[in-house]
C-alpha cells in the first residue's frame, strides 16, 4: 500500500504531466469506422482512436490533450466533456444473446448502444424505434437509451419515410391548437374580403405544375405606354389572418417551409389552408398581397408598389400547357389569357438578358421527378429539362423579390436572404489561386459586390480549360446562402439586397416579410425577428434539407442495387485524394469512384486545383464521364462506381485490379 508520501508525489507527478499537455477545445466528428476526430477550434483535426471515440458522440463539444507525430499527424486524447447535445436517436432494435441494444441510423456513428430491460418498452428486435439518450458514457462509462416510440417494421410500406422523418424530428401533425385556429381563419375570411379592393380586372392566371395545389402567386402583364411592361404579381396573404405568436405561426416556425419529400408533403401550413383557404384556386376570390413593378424594354426594374387586395385568378395553367402555347400552338391555353402571357415571355426575355449582364444567373440544371410505387419504393426517376414556362415564371418570382429585398433594405426591416461569397478561412487558398491566372483580382475585396461579379463574369465568359477549372473550384470555397434580419448582398444572384416574399404558404420568411409590408401599409412598426429566432429557423431549413436528401440516398439505394454493371454518363462534382464524386445524368444520383484501391496504383492528389491523376488520366470538376455500377451497400446509403474508359478496361485485361472495385462510395 502507498504511504502518504507516496501518493502525494504521484498527485504532483500527474498535475506535472497535465501541465505540460496542450489542451485545446473542439467538436467530435464521427466516421464511417470506430474512430473519429476532433474538429478544433483552431481549425486543426486531430485522430480521435477507437477507445476515446467510445466515450463520446458525433457533435459533442469536449477539451483534449493533442500530441503531434513525426509525420505532423495530430492524436487527441479526451479530458473533458464541454457540452453534448446528442439526445435522440433512431434506429434498429438488435438483440444478441442476452444483450439489447439500438444500432443507430445515424452517419458517422458506428456502435450499438444498450437498451436495459425497464427502457425497451414494447418494442421487439428487428422494430425501427426512436430513443432518447439516456446515459452519456463519457458521465457513466456506458451509453444507454430508452426507447421513446416504435417507429415500425422494415417491410412496413413507406418506412423509409417514416423513419426519416422521424430522426429528423420533422412536425408530422398539426395540434388541436392551431387546428382549432384553422376554422376560426375560415370564418374571418369573408369579412377580410369585404373589406378590400378587388383588382380580378388585371386577369390574373396560376401556372403551375399539373398537380399542384398550393398555389400562392397569379401573374398579370400589362402593357405601359411608351414602351416596356408592368408586372402584376399577386401572392397567397395568410398573414392578414394568422398573427404572430398565434397556435399557426408557431408551428408554421417551427417548420420553416413545407417539406416536399419523395411522395408526400409535410406542409408548412395545414393543408386546409394552403390547399383551399388561401390557394388562389381559379375562380376563387382570395386575399393577396399585390406587387406591382415597372420592367423596361431593356429589362431594368423601375418604380414599384404593393397594396393588400383581392382578386380572382382566372385559370390554372400548367407548365406544359404554356411552353406549348409559346412554342406555337394557340389552343394550348384559353383565349383570354394568351395577351397577357405573351407580354410575360417578353418581359422574361429581356429580364434574363439584363441580368446576365448585370447579375449572375443560376446554372440552368434539369430536375429528377421520382415516381413511387405501392411500397413506396422508386418506380422510376424522370429527368425533366425545364421549359420556357418554368423560366417565365421564375424571372417573375425573382423581379418581385428583387423589387422587395430592395424596399426592405430600405426600411431595414424584413428576413433576408444573403450569400456572403467565399469563406473567410479559404480566402488565403482563394488568393493564392488567383495569383496564379488572374493577378489583378488576388488582393481585391472579393466581399464586395462590383470585384465578386467582375471575377465570376470574367471566369463565365471564357473558354479557357483551367479557367473554367478555376470557376468550378472557386465555387467550392463559397458559403452556403443563409437569412438575416439586416439586409446584406447575396453575391450569388449578384444582387445588393434580396428578400424572398412570393412563396407565403410554404416558406416563413415569406410570411414574415408580408408582416413587415402590412404593416408599413398600415403605418405600424413590425416585429422584428431576434438573432436568436433567425437561427432557429435557419436550422429548421437545414434540417428539412437533411431530411430529404437522406430519404433520397435511401430510395436511390433501392432502386439502384439491381442495376451493378449499368453503365451510365455523369460529371464529376467531387474530387479528394480517394477518388472522385459523380451525378448520373439520368436519375441524378449520386455515387463515389474509389481510386485508391490499388496499393501499386494510387492517385496522385492536387488538392490545390482539385485534380487527380491516375494512370495516365487527370480528372477535375464537371469533367463528363462514364461509369458503372459497382456495387450497393443499401445498409450505409453509399454507391459505388467503376470508371469506364480504354484505361480501366486495359487494366482490367491485364489483370489488374479494377478501378474502385473494392470501394465504397463515401
Amino acid at each position: 500500500m502507498l504511504n502518504a508520501d507516496a501518493l502525494k508525489q504521484l498527485s504532483k507527478l500527474k498535475t506535472d504531466i497535465r501541465s505540460n499537455k496542450d489542451f485545446v477545445d473542439g467538436r467530435v466528428r464521427g466516421s464511417n469506422g470506430k474512430f473519429g476526430f476532433v474538429t478544433l477550434d483552431d481549425g486543426r483535426e486531430a485522430f480521435l482512436p477507437p477507445a476515446e471515440m467510445e466515450r463520446v458522440f458525433p457533435g459533442d463539444r469536449v477539451r483534449a490533450s493533442v500530441t503531434e507525430d513525426d509525420k505532423g499527424r495530430l492524436s487527441a486524447e479526451l479530458d473533458q466533456l464541454l457540452e453534448s447535445e446528442f439526445k435522440f436517436l433512431v434506429g434498429t432494435y438488435v438483440q444478441r444473446g442476452q444483450g439489447h441494444f439500438i444500432q443507430p441510423s445515424h452517419n458517422n456513428l458506428d456502435r450499438w448502444i444498450f437498451l436495459p430491460p425497464r427502457a425497451r418498452g414494447k418494442a421487439r428486435p428487428g422494430e425501427y424505434i426512436a430513443c432518447v439518450v439516456s446515459r452519456h458514457p463519457f458521465k457513466d462509462g456506458k451509453a444507454q437509451a430508452r426507447v421513446e416510440s416504435v417507429i415500425g417494421r422494415p417491410e412496413t410500406a413507406g418506412i423509409e419515410h417514416a423513419l426519416v422523418v422521424a430522426q429528423h424530428r420533422l412536425p408530422e401533425k398539426f395540434s388541436d391548437a392551431a387546428l382549432k385556429q384553422v376554422g376560426e381563419i375560415q370564418g374571418k375570411l369573408d369579412a377580410l374580403l369585404a373589406e378590400r379592393k378587388d383588382l380580378s380586372q388585371l386577369g390574373f392566371v396560376t401556372i403551375d405544375a399539373e398537380t399542384t395545389r398550393d398555389m400562392d402567386d397569379a401573374i398579370a402583364v400589362s402593357q405601359r405606354d411608351g414602351g416596356g411592361w408592368t408586372l402584376h404579381i399577386a401572392v397567397a396573404d395568410p398573414s392578414s389572418l394568422i398573427e404572430p405568436g398565434s397556435p399557426l405561426d408557431r408551428e408554421a416556425f417551427a417548420r420553416a417551409h413545407s417539406q416536399y419529400l419523395p411522395g408526400e408533403t409535410l406542409p408548412m401550413l395545414p393543408a386546409d389552408l394552403c390547399e383551399n383557404t388561401f390557394s388562389l384556386l381559379a375562380g376563387q376570390l382570395r386575399p393577396v398581397l399585390l406587387l406591382q413593378i415597372e420592367v423596361s424594354e431593356d429589362g431594368s426594374l423601375g418604380e414599384s408598389s404593393f397594396d393588400f387586395v383581392a382578386i380572382r385568378a382566372q385559370h390554372k395553367l400548367s407548365y406544359d400547357s404554356v411552353s406549348s402555347f409559346i412554342g406555337g400552338d394557340q389552343e394550348a391555353v384559353p383565349e383570354e389569357a394568351r395577351a397577357g402571357l405573351h407580354g410575360l415571355a417578353l418581359l422574361s426575355e429581356a429580364r434574363s438578358v439584363f441580368r446576365a449582364s448585370h447579375s449572375l444567373v443560376m446554372e440552368d440544371r434539369p430536375d429528377y421527378e421520382i415516381h413511387l410505387d405501392e411500397q413506396r419504393k422508386i418506380a422510376r426517376i424522370e429527368r425533366q429539362e425545364r421549359n420556357v414556362a418554368q423560366r417565365m415564371v421564375e424571372e417573375a418570382m425573382l423581379a418581385g423579390n428583387i423589387a422587395v429585398g430592395t424596399k426592405l433594405a430600405e426600411m431595414q426591416q424584413g428576413c433576408f436572404s444573403v450569400h456572403l461569397g467565399f469563406r473567410e478561412e479559404r480566402m488565403g487558398e482563394v488568393k493564392s489561386l488567383l495569383r496564379e491566372l488572374l493577378p489583378q483580382y488576388a488582393e481585391q475585396d472579393l466581399h464586395q459586390l462590383p470585384n465578386y461579379l467582375a471575377l465570376v463574369k470574367q471566369l463565365e465568359a471564357s473558354d479557357a480549360a483551367e479557367m473554367r477549372n478555376l470557376l468550378a473550384v472557386l465555387k467550392r470555397m463559397l458559403r452556403p446562402g443563409q437569412l438575416h434580419n439586416q439586409p446584406g448582398v447575396h453575391l450569388g444572384l449578384g444582387l445588393a439586397a434580396y428578400a424572398t416574399v412570393t412563396s407565403p404558404i410554404r416558406k416563413y420568411n415569406d410570411l414574415h416579410n408580408h408582416r413587415v409590408l402590412r404593416a408599413a401599409a398600415e403605418g405600424a412598426a413590425a416585429k422584428t425577428l431576434t438573432d436568436e429566432e433567425i437561427d432557429t429557423l435557419q436550422e429548421n431549413l437545414v434540417r428539412g434539407r437533411q431530411a430529404n436528401r437522406a430519404l433520397e440516398q435511401w430510395l436511390y439505394c433501392q432502386f439502384l442495387q439491381d442495376q451493378v454493371g449499368r453503365e451510365f454518363a455523369g460529371v464529376i462534382t467531387l474530387v479528394n485524394g480517394v477518388g472522385l464524386g459523380v451525378r448520373l445524368d439520368e436519375n441524378g444520383v449520386d455515387g463515389f469512384v474509389r481510386l485508391n484501391g490499388n496499393k501499386k496504383k494510387l492517385p496522385e492528389f492536387d488538392g490545390k486545383h482539385l485534380l487527380l491523376t491516375h494512370g495516365g488520366r487527370k480528372y477535375h470538376l464537371e469533367q463528363p464521364v462514364k461509369v458503372k455500377i459497382a456495387s450497393v451497400d443499401v445498409d450505409r446509403r453509399r454507391i459505388a462506381l467503376n470508371l469506364v474508359s480504354e484505361d480501366s478496361a486495359a487494366a482490367q485485361a491485364a489483370g489488374e485490379e479494377p478501378l474502385a472495385e473494392t470501394g465504397k462510395a463515401q
